[in-house]
């Protein structure tokens, strides 16, 4: 790695947690050259300007956050531990920061959505990542036989986001556990449900069959 990557590398690692905790907005020139102690010649050589630096920060809190994900989920077979591993890392993530900043993407979501095109692309692509993965999983279940046939897989994973999202930001607000707790359970509540009830739907079916079968009988007699 050359010396000009490193300090490259060295600049976003630095000001991840101040974009984390301020945002874009509240993040100045002065405050980026402050904490990355890297002149501002020397910053304005490695990246265009203060938004393509902020873009960065993100990619780069993306890929991390990927990898420690990856790191929980890894350790399963069954595509239901997946989730129920991703959602634990999350809290844990969450819990380990005393709940500080909430979630850099959701926060950029809400402040930068509206304003800025290349973040709003770039939280979109996060965001579907993220849902398509829990989809995967989902869908994964379902051939396995480990959800119900009609478990709405694509619905699903976009609630299970939406909810997480919500119970980071109530978390962060309160600084209280219980706050995003409860919805991780009530996420993983959901899903058992579909996964306790794929047998009964399949005999209500059956027996649904058998009822119209002996209808139909009786009415050609």
């Amino acid at each position: 790695m050359t010396k000009g990557i490193q300090t490259k590398q060295a600049v976003i690692e630095r000001i991840t947690e101040h974009i984390h905790c301020y945002g874009f907005s509240n993040t100045s020139l002065h405050d980026i050259i402050a904490i990355s102690g890297v002149k501002k010649g020397n910053l304005y050589f490695h990246f265009k300007n203060k938004e393509a630096l902020v873009l960065e920060v993100l990619q780069s809190a993306f890929n991390n956050h990927q990898q420690y994900i990856a790191k929980h989920t890894s350790l399963y077979s069954n595509p239901i531990q997946k989730i129920f591993a991703m959602l634990d890392a999350v809290f844990t993530y969450h819990a380990q920061r005393t709940f500080l900043g909430g979630c850099i993407f959701g926060n950029t979501a809400v402040e930068m959505a509206d304003k800025n095109p290349a973040f709003k692309q770039f939280i979109a692509d996060v965001f579907h990542q993220w849902t398509q993965w829990i989809a995967t999983q989902l869908d994964t279940a379902k051939e396995q036989g480990l959800l119900a046939s009609r478990t709405p897989t694509q619905e699903l994973s976009h609630t299970i986001v939406a909810a997480l999202e919500g119970g980071i930001m109530l978390a962060k607000v309160s600084k209280n556990a219980s706050e995003l707790s409860a919805v991780m359970t009530t996420i993983k509540n959901l899903i058992q449900w579909y996964a306790t009830n794929k047998t009964n739907n399949k005999r209500k079916h059956n027996a649904n069959k058998t009822g119209h079968h002996r209808q139909s009988s009786g009415a050609g007699i």
